[in-house]
């Protein structure tokens, strides 16, 4: 590690980092404290192919630049963009008052561009095996998810049983009841349980559809079963139906050819 004098301005702040955040009260010492005395504490960064790149000290460097100071101390460490993204991780979690989303993206950044496994990172982070994985699985959740997380309204460990829920509508969803019920992790754990039970009994369901024998009545008259759109009426099929009226129509004509012949017959 060297120590240097440098212009402020030569020195590049990475998009993607973690800041650690005061309150208002150390927010305002700080920065009387920095107006009066300058950066008593080196910025630290790391050269990364001739460039100064921050890895810790941005409050000192933004302060430094808006009271016009022409230097400010740098601590520098050689190193790649590796060096910096964990570097920065280890330092600013060390405080305690970073948001979760900002670890969550610089972990994923970690894992998805540079190929770091979780072994690897908490190695050079200093954060647990578990921890790193937790925040793995977690950089995949919605950003209203991340945002709920760095509000303090759910905890890590909410925030990572959320992440068994891979659609992200379910995943909102889901965060909303959270934020009703104020479960604790491990009832929101069996309540997303039951709801990836219902979600795949309902695909086993779709992707098997119940297949049913056709539905069938038996004719009153001749005992034979046929397809409801054969049966003339619940009970009696076309067939005998049509029997049936035609007996029915038969006997009608026959009475009414005997009322007749009773009629046209004079009594004695």
């Amino acid at each position: 590690m060297k120590l240097r004098r440098v212009n402020p301005d030569k020195i590049k702040v990475p998009e993607m980092r973690v800041t650690a955040r005061f309150d208002e009260e150390t927010w305002a010492q700080f920065q009387s404290s920095i107006k009066e005395l300058g950066a008593v504490a080196p910025i630290i960064c790391c050269e990364v192919d001739g460039e100064l790149v921050l890895i810790d000290g941005l409050h000192r460097l933004v302060e430094a630049q808006k009271v016009g100071s022409t230097h400010v101390d740098v601590a520098v460490i050689d190193g790649d963009m590796v060096d910096v993204l964990t570097k920065n991780l280890f330092l600013d979690h060390m405080r305690g008052k970073t948001p979760v989303s900002e670890m969550v993206k610089v972990i994923g950044a970690l894992w998805k561009e540079y190929d770091l496994d979780s072994e690897k990172i908490a190695k050079k982070t200093g954060m647990t095996r578990d921890y790193v994985e937790k925040l793995q699985l977690i950089s995949e959740l919605t950003p209203a998810c991340l945002e709920a997380l760095d509000q303090g309204r759910i905890g890590v460990g909410h925030a990572s049983a959320l992440t068994k829920l891979k659609d992200p509508v379910r995943q909102e969803m889901v965060l909303r009841q959270q934020e009703l019920y104020h479960w604790k992790v491990k009832e929101l754990e069996e309540y997303i349980k039951s709801v990836l039970e219902l979600v795949e009994h309902k695909e086993e369901k779709e992707a098997h559809p119940e297949v049913r024998a056709p539905f069938k009545l038996k004719c009153f008259y001749c005992g034979r079963e046929f397809d409801i759109a054969e049966v003339a009426n619940p009970t009696t099929c076309r067939e005998c139906s049509g029997t049936l009226l035609a007996s029915i129509a038969q006997a009608r004509q026959e009475m009414e050819a005997e009322q007749r012949h009773k009629n046209d017959t004079p009594s004695e």
